[in-house]
């Protein structure tokens, strides 16, 4: 795994820029980045951007994160839905995981195991609205940038103060009986993102950061600035950071690669 990943694209009027950076635990201790990012656009015009968070506590959560990332772009892409795209994925991830299952007679059993979170969405420009779906497990979060420069967290990631209500959420994936939640989109403009938790926290709790982050991606920066602000600096949060913007290719002054 790269420390650093990166990737831009423009198709039917939207603008994409994708970015993942090795967090300062990870670096302190040696260990590669978990987190995982893919986008792809379908035969209809449709945006899929799906961004993974692998567990930490988990020796090969990097190529959990991998595998449901690309795998669920791609069959979203080919057609399935969100929900069985993510069932699919769930899937192939538990046969990959049972190949790794740690003799009991090891005493670093967590080693051998993988898991990842996940969120996607699927969306088309039209008239200016953002019309799709949003499906996740786990904490990583969907928000959107108003044209007026306001933030909104998109999806319920249950990692608030109310988490222990919410009890019949999956986690993460592999899960033997997974619960995907699933919600409808329809957004009046401004920009779209997914992101893993490492990002999303110091947003969530911190309107400093807000206003910060707002006023660099009211419209989309170049790659390279992208990948930097991505890996912004912030007391307190050493994880792995990744997100996935789309913005409406009419803010972009050119195509940022």
């Amino acid at each position: 795994m790269p420390d650093i990943e990166l990737s831009a694209a423009e198709n039917g009027g939207v603008v994409a820029l994708g970015g993942s950076v090795r967090g300062l635990l990870h670096r302190r201790n040696g260990e590669v980045r978990q987190d995982a990012f893919a986008y792809q656009v379908s035969g209809d015009g449709r945006w899929i951007a799906v961004v993974c968070d692998g567990v930490g506590s988990y020796g090969r959560s990097d190529e959990a994160s991998n595998l449901v990332a690309r795998r669920v772009a791609e069959l979203h892409s080919g057609g399935s839905s969100l929900t069985e795209a993510l069932t699919v994925a769930n899937e192939e991830l538990r046969v990959l995981a049972e190949f790794g299952t740690p003799d009991p007679d090891i005493e670093d059993r967590d080693a051998g195991r993988m898991a990842t979170t996940v969120v996607a969405i699927s969306v088309a420009l039209q008239d200016g609205l953002w019309l799709g779906e949003m499906c996740w497990v786990g904490d990583s979060a969907a928000w959107h940038l108003s044209p007026e420069g306001e933030w909104s967290m998109l999806n319920d990631t249950g990692s608030g103060a109310d988490a222990a209500l919410h009890s019949t959420a999956t986690s993460a994936l592999p899960h033997a009986d997974p619960v995907f939640k699933a919600v409808p989109l329809c957004i009046d403009g401004g920009a779209l993102f997914v992101m893993t938790d490492g990002f999303s926290n110091p947003m969530a709790w911190s309107e400093d950061v807000q206003r910060e982050v707002a006023a660099r991606w009211s419209t989309p920066p170049d790659l390279f600035t992208f990948g930097a602000q991505v890996g912004f600096p912030r007391r307190g949060h050493m994880d792995d950071r990744t997100v996935v913007g789309l913005w409406p290719a009419a803010d972009a002054a050119a195509v940022p690669v």
